[in-house]
């Protein structure tokens, strides 16, 4: 029997080492522990977002974090990369040949951009963007994993059900997410718990499941 809990500071390490387990081949884990545990870090730093885990056997196998955006500039993958650019750093330093890796190559340009804001937003001492947001009413679904030994057992099912809960409960009437366009089994999944698809690109397709609230 699997148990939903929201992650605390301290379980962190816990859920990031699930999180490469569920994902060895992945660029944030090629970075390292430091920077997977500050990655996810930032979905507990704001009330905005939030992360939790699912345990078995007191062994953390699965977890799941959102997001509700305050304003426009204000987005997860900026958010995270600047939140962790300390770690990211540190973590291309001991490994240098990331430098060339496909995915940094291809981030290079918002890499460069999200650098400049946040040491402007340093200098500045200025918080979130506070441009009028459209989208208060919709909640990202940005990360989501489930250990590789736990997968096809009703884990995944249980993890996207919460999140749905806990959208709703923060007023949400939209979830969205994006998933690579290659992901056949992901968006298989996401399918078989009721999302669609709109956009999409050759690398990427932008998912929905709309909330009904009485």
């Amino acid at each position: 029997m699997f148990q939903l809990q929201n992650t605390l500071r301290e379980q962190l390490n816990e859920v990031a080492v699930c999180q490469m387990q569920s994902f060895p081949d992945s660029f944030g884990t090629r970075l390292g522990r430091g920077y997977t545990i500050k990655s996810l870090e930032w979905f507990i730093a704001d009330k905005n977002r939030f992360l939790f885990h699912a345990l078995y056997e007191d062994k953390v196998v699965g977890y799941c974090g959102g997001f509700q955006s305050k304003g426009l500039g204000d987005g997860s993958t900026s958010g995270i990369m600047q939140y962790a650019m300390r770690e990211a750093a540190i973590g291309m330093i001991k490994k240098p040949w990331l430098f060339f890796h496909k995915d940094i190559i291809r981030f290079y340009p918002l890499i460069l951009k999200n650098i400049f804001k946040k040491f402007k937003r340093e200098k500045s001492n200025t918080d979130l963007p506070s441009t009028t947001n459209t989208r208060a009413n919709a909640i990202g679904l940005v990360v989501i994993g489930v250990h590789p030994d736990y997968r096809g057992k009703g884990c995944f099912e249980l993890l996207m059900k919460h999140f749905e809960e806990i959208s709703y409960k923060y007023g949400a009437a939209k979830i969205t997410l994006s998933v690579k366009a290659s992901n056949e089994r992901a968006i298989a999944a996401y399918k078989k718990t009721g999302w669609q698809t709109g956009s999409q690109t050759d690398k990427a397709i932008e998912m929905h499941k709309w909330l009904k609230h009485e």
